[in-house]
This record gives C-alpha cells, structure tokens and sequence, in this order.
C-alpha cells in the first residue's frame, strides 16, 4: 500500500511539474509576443551589437571602420526603439452604459479591439455589471458618477506610477444626455485630460480622436476656429446666434430659454424640439416618444420656456475631424453664454437665466458641453427615440 501510495505521488508530482512548466512556457511566450517583451529582447540584442559581440565578428570579416560605426548606429536605434515599446501607453476605458438588449456588442467588440490595440492596460465598463436588466432604459444618475469614480480611480493609479493621466482615453457608448452627465461629472478633477474617442464613418478608420476634454474648450474661439464654425454650421457668420422670444402663457418660466443644437442629419429633430419648447408638451401623435422634459421630482415639466435659439449644421455636415469638433464646442457655448446674457438683460428678472438643451449629434461633443458646463445652470433634454451612437 506505502509503495503504492510513493508511486502516486511521484505521478502527481510530475504532473504538477510538467503543468508549471506548461504554464511557464505559455507566459515566456505571451511575454515574448507583447510589445513590452518584444522591446525587451530588442534592447537587450541591441545592446549586446553596440557594446561589441558583432563588432568583434566582424572583425574577422573586414577592416572598413565605416562598417563598424554603421553597425553601432544601428544598435543604438534598435535600442531606442525597444525603449519606445517598452514604454507604457497608458489606459484604454471602454464604457457601455446601454441596456443589454439596445447594446450593439459589434460596436462594444470595435472599442475593444481598438483600445487594446493602442494602450496597455484596457478596463471595460458594462451597463450590465453597474445597474439591473429590467430596471428601465435609461440609467440612473447615480450609476453614472459610479462609472465616473471607477475611471477617476484608474486616473489616481497611473499618478500614483507616475504616469501622464493624458494617457487615460475613453471609449464612451451612451446615451446623449448619459454622456452628458457623465461629462460633467468627470470636470470634477480640473487636472484630468481625457480623449473621447468616436466611432468614425472614415474608410479603414472605424475608431478615431473625437474631442479632447482640456482647459481649450474653455477659451476663446480663434480666427481659425471660427472658419471652420463658418464652414460646418449654418448662419454661423453671427457669432451672437438670434434669440427668439416664445409667446406669453399663463404660469410661463420666463426665466428659462432653451437651447436647440442640430449636428446630425435629422431635421425632425427641430421641429419636435420646438413644439416641446413652445407648448410645453410633445406632439399629439407622440405621447411617449420623444423629448421627455421633467421636473426635478420626476414629474412632468410644462412650465415652458421664454426663449429660445437654434444652432443647425451646414449642407456639408460635421467630418469626424477633432479640429472641427472642438471648434463646434466652443460656439456652443459661446452662443449658451451670450444667449443667457442677453435674456437676462432683456428681461431683467431677479431670476437666474437657466437653459435646457436639445441636442442631437455626435456623443463626444455631447459629452464635451457637459464638461464645459459643469457650474452652469443647464441641463440636457433626454430623448428616448434617436439616442444610438452616431455613424
């Protein structure tokens, strides 16, 4: 029986071996294969070649010292070269906050891909693991600032390396006015730079730049800046867009305008946006679809408005160029801010000027407005019908 048993344990002792040895293997050669371990054996063979073992061949070979100092220059341009592929490229956050069964998993796998493919680290953020299936469309404001603080806290970990935290690039898959909660909650950190990446209609470039969320977006619009406007938006040559005052009714917010933006080839989107804006209710024939204006407690909001203006996009249409997109951030709120004075100063209530916006286009820029905006008194109007990534 005893030597039955020492014979077992020698057979699993093997085994335990020959599967360590496996393991090790499969991790030498997932080492090997990554960018990190590829610079790795690049630096180290380089290194060798520039401090002589190939020199030293080749001197067996031939005497022409222009061959040896090449030879050097080449390794030392292999080694930098390693060097830069060992370097770290910072973090890729790919976040869905859709409903599993509105959530495109093609779009999901695109970001995923994409951001594997251009940083080390990628930290996915499903819907499904922050908030219930079943508990409705849309998701609460709550799991919105949870996904905000699981991305703040990659950004205090890549500080605590000593890392860029511009390295943090976010792959966002949302609603509009999820992402532009989620914008605002991330200006929460004044030193945090974050790309917003956007899935493209470019051929070959399914995933590019859409914005990048800095201190820019704050400034003031450049001569450049304001050629593209002109470009890309219609009747932009006015950098004050008209303000357009709404007919009286009893109970009326005067107080409060509404901010109409069109960057999407949806002129529906206009229309049904004013007929909210004018009487305070969607049209007839959509009484659940469409813009959903509440009130603080949930309820339905028919207060109204006093004003309004309207920002649309030109015949050309917005590229997917991060140059035009934060140009056309900045005269949104540019327009925002001047519309605001401009109804205070008409009205001259004691009330502060407050704005609802109506938005349809590409999400960055959605997202972009609430970072922008994250101490104005302004809040995005949730549509439940046209809110799918644009392509």
């Amino acid at each position: 029986m005893g030597a039955l048993q020492g014979h077992f344990d020698r057979l699993t002792a093997g085994s335990m071996g020959a599967e360590m040895r496996d393991s090790g293997l499969r991790q030498l050669r997932r080492l090997l294969l990554s960018r990190e371990g590829g610079g790795t054996v690049l630096m180290a063979g380089a290194t060798a070649v520039a401090l002589g073992v190939v020199p030293t061949i080749l001197e067996q070979w031939t005497s022409q010292v222009w061959i040896f100092g090449l030879v050097f220059l080449a390794g030392l341009a292999t080694v930098l070269m390693g060097w830069l592929m060992h370097q770290p490229r910072g973090l890729g956050v790919v976040l869905s906050l859709y409903p599993p069964e509105r959530t495109q998993r093609s779009r999901v796998g695109v970001f995923k891909a994409a951001s594997r493919s251009a940083h080390t680290n990628t930290l996915v953020i499903d819907r499904s693991v922050l908030w219930p299936a079943g508990q409705g469309e849309r998701v609460p404001a709550s799991v919105v600032d949870i996904a905000a603080r699981l991305i703040d806290a990659q950004v205090e970990e890549l500080r605590e390396t000593n890392r860029d935290e511009s390295d943090v690039v976010l792959y966002p898959l949302a609603h509009l006015s999820d992402g532009f909660l989620l914008g605002r909650r991330l200006s929460d950190d004044p030193q945090l730079s974050l790309g917003l990446m956007h899935l493209s209609r470019r051929r070959g470039r399914p995933v590019v730049l859409g914005i990048q969320l800095d201190s820019e977006l704050q400034g003031p619009v450049s001569p450049r800046q304001q050629s593209l406007i002109s470009a890309h938006l219609a009747d932009a040559a006015n950098p004050v867009p008209h303000l357009v005052e709404v007919a009286a009714t009893p109970g009326q917010a005067t107080h409060r305008i509404a901010l109409i933006v069109r960057l999407a080839p949806l002129d529906s989107m206009v229309t049904e946006a004013l007929q909210v804006v004018t009487t305070g209710r969607p049209a007839p024939d959509s009484p659940r679809v469409g813009y959903q204006l509440m009130g603080s407690g949930g309820e339905p909001d028919v207060d109204g408005f006093g004003a309004y203006l309207v920002l649309e996009i030109g015949a050309l249409g917005l590229p997917d160029d991060p140059e035009v997109f934060v140009a056309v951030t900045m005269h949104i709120n540019r327009a925002w801010r001047a519309a605001r004075q401009e109804w205070a100063t008409r009205t001259g209530t004691a009330a502060p000027v407050e704005g609802r916006l109506f938005f349809h286009g590409p999400l960055p820029i959605a997202m972009a407005l609430g970072w922008v905006w994250s101490r104005e008194p302004i809040d995005i109007v949730h549509h439940s019908a046209f809110e799918l990534p644009l392509r």
